[in-house]
């Protein structure tokens, strides 16, 4: 072979590896993959429709075209129709836009195409179907529904039968359409048989990890007399490190990589969700619970103890055991005093609804939001700030009320058996 035939064929042979070899660096360590090995399989430009899309909607609606531009998943190649095109069962949810098949909002059935496993552990949270039928009851669920859910009491019935919560029926459907189901739109069911929106906590089109990370937005709804998670993890020692030192938190480091350089003290996705030192991420906020705090009566969770130690995993990367055993200890025992308290008033409201005193229809007497509130908002307040460290929230606004409302309680029962 000539001499310069030889240097051409050397030459092109060395393109061609270090061809390969920029493609592979860029695949596999710096492309928008990471360190992932597989590949791409969803549409990697934008382009054909997507491209229409994008350009339509850059000058209608020019938010939600910057909002995906800035998101992870515009710089991993997922377009519109990756997710706007109609999946498996949203057949009645699709229009034709532009002679183009799509669905306006996803569901988590569109989520799961990429997402299956966060989705799953979403379902099997009380964020899904619990929470939504925790505001319209058993309304428009299915039998089997219900089942899957674990909706029905030990008689195989809807629990507290299938009714639509009492402050529902209160306020009336257009307030609740601007309150309760604002939040609780969390678990909405979905006309496709999905309960969700991962929008709640991602927002739509940016869908970043480090806004769900925050605690203002758990806050949006985490909030108020009833459960007000925020205030009380800002008054705790967590919270106040938090808001002295939020700019220090690598709010987006990626999933699967948490320590404490990250985050030098909780935040509530560190206590629920996050990924952290030895403990693996979790989308049910429940997972990681001993106890259930929120019914009328707190009970222990099913796995109660397992759910603790995988929480007390995350506790020992700054605090000692013996510190949490015995925080952990004070805390049940205020527990069990609101659950004191709960079964006192209610012995009382029972008595005279029993004795024909008191009448059936649920929040119609002053008495009935009395013990409402006693259980509800005191009882809550008092059992959240002990687990969560937040003195005030366990006195001012959980015992101590539930006690003035049980002294309320008995002197306007004694005050209508006098009468009669």
């Amino acid at each position: 072979m000539p001499k310069t035939r030889r240097m051409v064929t050397i030459l092109g042979i060395g393109t061609i590896l270090i061809v390969a070899l920029l493609f592979l660096t860029y695949h596999f360590v710096i492309g928008p993959k990471g360190l992932s090995t597989s590949l791409p399989t969803l549409s990697a430009a934008t382009q054909g429709e997507n491209k229409a899309c994008v350009e339509c909607h850059q000058k209608d609606n020019p938010g939600i075209v910057q909002q995906y531009h800035d998101s992870k998943h515009s710089g991993r190649g997922v377009q519109c129709l990756d997710c706007h095109r109609p999946v498996t069962g949203q057949e009645t949810l699709a229009k034709e836009h532009y002679k183009v098949s799509l669905i306006s909002a996803p569901t988590p059935k569109n989520c799961a195409q990429c997402h299956e496993k966060v989705v799953n552990e979403f379902e099997a949270s009380n964020h899904a179907a619990k929470s939504w039928y925790s505001v319209e009851g058993a309304k428009n669920f299915t039998p089997e529904e219900l089942a899957k859910n674990h909706l029905l009491d030990a008689k195989g019935q809807p629990i507290n039968g299938g009714n639509a919560n009492p402050v529902f029926n209160l306020i009336g459907k257009d307030a609740s359409a601007q309150s309760c189901e604002v939040c609780h739109a969390i678990g909405q069911k979905n006309r496709d048989g999905s309960f969700g929106d991962c929008t709640k906590c991602h927002l739509r089109h940016t869908f970043e990890v480090a806004q769900a990370r925050k605690p203002e937005t758990c806050g949006q709804c985490h909030l108020g007399p009833d459960h007000p998670h925020i205030e009380i993890y800002n008054e705790s020692a967590h919270g106040a490190y938090y808001q002295a030192n939020k700019e220090s938190y690598k709010m987006d480091a990626p999933s699967g990589t948490l320590t404490v350089k990250d985050f030098p003290a909780p935040t509530c996705a560190t206590c629920h969700m996050s990924a952290f030192g030895s403990v693996k991420g979790t989308h049910n906020v429940g997972e990681r619970l001993k106890w259930s705090l929120q019914p009328e009566i707190a009970k222990v969770r099913e796995n109660g103890d397992k759910n603790r130690e995988t929480l007390n995993a995350i506790c020992l990367n700054c605090h000692t055991s013996s510190f949490i055993k015995d925080n952990q200890a004070k805390a049940e025992m205020n527990i069990n005093l609101t659950n004191q308290n709960v079964m006192k008033g209610k012995a009382i409201v029972d008595d005279l609804r029993n004795t024909g005193l008191l009448g059936t229809k649920p929040l119609s007497d002053p008495l009935d939001f009395v013990y409402f509130e006693l259980w509800h908002h005191e009882g809550r307040r008092a059992r959240y700030g002990a687990v969560m460290g937040a003195a005030d929230y366990v006195n001012w606004h959980g015992i101590y009320e539930q006690n003035k409302a049980l002294v309320e309680l008995q002197a306007k029962a004694d005050e209508l058996k006098a009468k009669h």
